[in-house]
């Protein structure tokens, strides 16, 4: 495989900066209205979003997560036009993963933004490139990706929440110009990731039974499933491009 020592060594460097700054953005986050249809004891007691933001060594982890993600990208993509989004997601997907893993939210004061930023970076890459394959695909990602977590949430609402739907997509907007392999396999890391982690996430008390609402619980678990949804997404960047060049 051809060495992309450059574009990783940047990509990680400007990975750590960015992730220094995902304190100020979950601090930047309002606190959520109270869900009238959220029965008592559905999820754990909301840790606030400053006080998430105020805990020690957040920033340093923030900025090693951030720049072990960015060496992965530059170092398998290379200079790949695809950067220009996912390196912007990068303190965007560890503040949310880390939001998501605490309070069992997933806000979209962050999604929202997030949609336009990597929508406008794909526009301004299908015009440099002039290439409109490459929106083209972003809106499929969008629909497929977006599209299979929203059936996922009719289908089992407990299993599957708005907020969860909402990434999915943003996800797919991102990973659709790296083709359909790659979504899917983004759908299906997540799943993986998720299993395997499952035993885990109940010793560390991060799980919910669905029968009970019990923390912990020992029966069907309900567990936060943004930071799978971001590992799987990162994991098939990079699975993906192995796959299509080996």
């Amino acid at each position: 495989m051809e060495s992309h020592l450059v574009p990783a060594a940047a990509c990680a460097v400007i990975g750590a900066v960015s992730g220094l700054l995902v304190p100020r953005i979950i601090g930047w986050v309002p606190e959520p209205e109270p869900d009238p249809n959220e029965k008592a004891g559905d999820f754990p007691d909301k840790v606030p979003y400053a006080d998430l933001a105020a805990r020690s060594r957040l920033a340093v982890r923030s900025a090693v997560a951030c720049a072990v993600a960015g060496a992965l990208l530059g170092g398998f993509l290379g200079w790949d036009w695809g950067l220009a989004w996912l390196i912007f997601l990068l303190p965007i997907g560890v503040a949310l993963a880390v939001i998501d893993f605490v309070t069992w939210y997933l806000p979209s004061r962050i999604i929202w933004p997030s949609y336009g930023v990597v929508a406008v970076l794909v526009v301004v890459v299908t015009i440099a490139l002039r290439d409109v394959h490459v929106l083209a695909d972003a809106g499929i990602g969008l629909l497929v990706v977006g599209g299979y977590y929203g059936l996922m949430r009719l289908i089992s609402p407990r299993m599957m929440a708005g907020g969860d739907v909402r990434l999915g997509g943003l996800l797919g907007l991102a990973l659709g110009p790296f083709g359909l392999p790659t979504l899917l396999l983004s759908v299906m890391l997540a799943a993986i990731s998720l299993m395997v982690s499952l035993v885990p996430m109940r010793l560390l008390g991060r799980t919910i039974d669905q029968e009970t609402g019990v923390v912990g619980g020992f029966g069907r678990q309900h567990v936060p499933f943004g930071p799978f949804l971001l590992i799987g997404a990162l994991l098939a960047v990079v699975l993906g491009h192995v796959l299509s060049t080996s």
